[in-house]
């Protein structure tokens, strides 16, 4: 009888299936924190970064994680600016960047990424195109029909010939993926993209 009840206790104690943590499944935020709040933002420089908040629900890492990187909005920005990396501990989960992609961006990667799968987004900026999607990806779009083992989502947001781009690497189990890039998207665009 007493290994009857040790059984199921010792399978949960090795199995990360039956791990205590909760994933937090609150909807990201829909507003910037303030810039004041200690720890708001990584990644930040003056007052541009991305929101440590929404990072953590989306990735599911704690409130310490580790992030590098910074943005630069000015007029030379160097070479190292304007991408943002999180780390779990030592493994890639989620980087977020600006990219000088030209003007023919339009037609040599946002279609592409469309016609593999990816789905347009709402209009979030004036004069700006996007595409998202969750799963695994190639290199113009997802991957259909393969199992989305990571939670890995992708968001590519376009304006006046620079990319911001989410890639979310290992997301949190049990999110939508999907909204969550998009959500960040649609939160930190307007403050990154050119105006």
């Amino acid at each position: 009888m007493l290994t009857a009840l040790l059984l199921p206790a010792l399978a949960c104690t090795t199995s990360s299936a039956c791990h205590s943590e909760s994933i937090d499944l609150r909807p990201m935020p829909s507003s910037l924190p303030d810039p004041a709040a200690f720890r708001s933002y990584i990644c930040d420089h003056g007052d541009v970064g991305i929101p440590a908040h929404a990072v953590e629900l989306m990735t599911g890492l704690p409130a310490d994680l580790t992030a590098y990187g910074h943005f630069d909005l000015g007029p030379a920005p160097d070479a190292t600016a304007n991408v943002c990396r999180v780390y779990s501990p030592s493994e890639l989960v989620l980087e977020i960047y600006l990219a000088d992609l030209g003007d023919k961006w339009k037609e040599n990667v946002f279609d592409k990424r469309l016609q593999a799968g990816g789905t347009p987004m709402p209009s979030l900026l004036p004069d700006a195109v996007g595409v998202y999607w969750a799963g695994p990806t190639a290199d113009m779009g997802p991957v259909r029909g393969s199992a989305n083992t990571l939670n890995e989502a992708r968001a590519y947001l376009f304006r006046k010939g620079t990319e911001l781009g989410i890639r979310l690497l290992r997301g949190a189990p049990g999110r939508d993926n999907a909204a969550d890039v998009l959500a960040l998207t649609r939160l930190i665009a307007p403050t990154l993209m050119p105006r």
